[in-house]
């Protein structure tokens, strides 16, 4: 539990410096896709390593372990923060890529909201259904036995579990939406040539 703890330094410290690197670009929310998917995933990042070191806390971790609430701790690190600069990346890329501007910037928002929402939907169902299943396990009745069996519990899931095919099929149309913005983007284009700059002699490797 306390290495756990611990590891919140180097997280949000690298958090902290990312924020802060792009801090005096704040202007450029509004018209940059790339800008929003990045900074939008330091968020992600930090939500991500914040939860995991609480989780290690005993009375925290009697209700989470073996239940869906890991599987949307670790969605939130894998849809918004590796998925979210994944995207912010591509859309810094490719239009570089080819010496283009983006197809559509406004087709880059629409993605950016429905990335966001599927992701919220997707943590928010995961939370609540291990917090659900966690509580449910823990009820013992008068002599000790579990309350609850395994398939009632699995079967009160069912909200949640549609909840998550909701958000899921919303993130995965945000993607599509990408690859089609991307694809039009470079088609009939080539990509840039570019040339290696010189070297100053002064840092050349001498034979």
């Amino acid at each position: 539990m306390v290495m756990s703890v611990i590891l919140l330094a180097p997280s949000w410290a690298t958090m902290i410096n990312g924020i802060m690197t792009v801090s005096d670009a704040w202007q450029k929310l509004r018209t940059d896709p790339a800008l929003k998917f990045i900074v939008l995933s330091l968020a992600f990042y930090g939500l991500a390593t914040f939860e995991g070191p609480m989780m290690a806390f005993p009375s925290v971790n009697v209700v989470s372990h073996f239940t869906d609430w890991t599987i949307g701790h670790v969605h939130s690190g894998a849809l918004g923060w590796n998925a979210m600069i994944t995207y912010g990346t591509f859309y810094f890329m490719v239009p570089r890529l080819v010496g283009s501007t983006l197809y559509s910037v406004r087709l880059a928002n629409l993605h950016f909201w429905m990335a966001l929402a599927g992701t919220m939907l997707y943590i928010v169902a995961m939370w609540g259904a291990g917090v659900s299943q966690g509580l449910l396990w823990l009820s013992v009745d008068e002599i000790g036995e579990l309350s609850f069996s395994f398939r009632d519990v699995m079967s009160s899931m069912t909200p949640f579990y549609a909840l998550r095919l909701i958000a899921g099929l919303i993130f995965l149309t945000g993607t599509a939406a990408m690859a089609y913005n991307l694809y039009m983007t470079v088609v009939g284009r080539s990509t840039v040539t570019v040339n290696i700059p010189a070297v100053d002699p002064a840092y050349g490797v001498g034979r």
